[in-house]
Order: structure tokens, then C-alpha cells, then sequence
């Protein structure tokens, strides 16, 4: 995670020193589909997980190259989990990450409404994580039984609308597909986070 940090500390200050005109922060919010991608021992893929709808909030930084291109990053905070039933018990996972995102895209400009398509890597760290079965609590962070970090990648067309020459709105949706193995055990077993969300939000250029 240190790491991680580091990384997008610099991204941020090197694009900060660039031309503030083409320089924006951004507040978003987005209500989320969750679920997981759970593989067994055998390999075989489990398809009784059911979703459940929380909500993610991200602050923003977006460098815009000019020539449609752009680079952006973000902080924030995302929930996660699922629900099964199974052998007549109800199970339900709630999961909460501090959030880092680092990537790019091309927006196509068409005046006041464009178009674009982002790509982002991730990473999580774990805050806080519950497994509820029927009316029983459980600390599953605390126990071990899940990981600290999570990774993977989000795909997010989305439209931009500008407001004025200093903001702009947008909406996207982004599909989120985990690439690390939450499951802390070593017994072949793999669940992988993934998720589908509509956003929206405000960018302000930095005068």
C-alpha cells in the first residue's frame, strides 16, 4: 500500500506542475451492483452468489493532453460483498476498501456533450469487513479469512457535459472486475470482486 501511495503522490505533483488550465479536480459518487466471482477447488464457478447495491465516493485529479487524450487519478472510499444462500443458511458480505485508481482515456470532443472511454487499475485496502449468517456477526477481517488488499481494473465509458468554461458534469458506467483472490485461505479456493456502477460527478478546472 505505502507503495501504491507513493506512486500516485507522484503522478499527482508531476501533472500539477504541468499547464493548470488543463488541470481538474473532480467529486463523484456511485451507486454499485456487487458481487463476487467465486471459483471452488475443483475450478468450477459458483453462480448462487447474489449482488447487492451499496455506494462508492472518489475524489479526482484529470490532466487533459489536449489532444483528446487524458490521464487521471483518484482516492476514495468503495464498498463491496454479496449474499448466499446455501444449505438453508443466508449469508451476506460487507466489505469496505480505501480506494486508489490510476489510468487514462480519450475523450471524443463534440462541443458541450463528449463521449469518452476510461480504463483504470485499482487498489483497495481493506477498512472493515462483515460476513452475517443468518442473525450472527462476524469480524472476517479480524479472523484472518479475508485479504487486506484488493486489485484489479475498471472499464468506464461515460459522457461529459460542459457546464462552463471552469465545470463540467459527467456520468459513466464502469464495470469493475477484480483480479486478486480475496480469500486468505490455501485451499484452492478463489473470490474475486467484481462489480457494475453508474457515476456522476463534477470536475472543476484548477485557474
Amino acid at each position: 500500500m505505502p507503495t501504491v501511495f507513493m506512486l500516485l503522490v507522484g503522478f499527482f505533483v508531476s501533472f500539477t506542475t504541468l499547464n493548470a488550465q488543463s488541470s481538474f479536480l473532480s467529486v463523484e459518487a456511485s451507486q454499485q451492483i456487487t458481487s463476487f466471482r467465486f471459483t471452488d477447488s475443483n475450478g468450477n464457478i459458483d453462480q448462487d452468489y447474489a449482488p447487492v447495491y451499496n455506494g462508492a465516493y472518489n475524489l479526482g485529479y484529470l490532466y487533459d493532453f489536449g489532444n483528446g487524450a487524458f490521464a487521471r487519478t483518484s482516492v476514495g472510499m468503495r464498498k463491496a460483498g454479496a449474499t448466499l444462500v446455501y444449505d438453508a443458511s443466508n449469508y451476506q458480505w460487507d466489505l469496505q476498501y480505501f480506494q486508489f485508481k490510476l489510468g487514462g482515456g480519450y475523450v471524443y470532443d463534440m462541443g458541450r456533450f463528449s463521449p469518452y472511454l476510461a480504463i483504470s487499475f485499482y487498489y483497495g485496502y481493506l477498512l472493515k469487513a462483515n460476513q452475517r449468517l443468518n442473525n450472527e456477526n462476524f469480524d472476517i477481517k479480524k479472523d484472518g479469512s479475508v485479504t487486506k488488499g484488493d486489485a484489479g481494473m475498471y472499464f468506464s465509458p461515460g459522457v461529459k457535459f460542459e457546464l462552463s468554461e471552469s465545470m463540467s458534469a459527467y456520468a459513466e458506467y464502469s464495470y469493475l472486475m477484480g483480479f486478486k483472490n480475496i480469500e486468505a485461505t490455501s485451499d484452492g479456493q478463489k473470490a474475486n470482486n467484481k462489480a457494475s456502477m453508474i457515476t456522476v460527478g463534477l470536475s472543476f478546472a484548477i485557474q
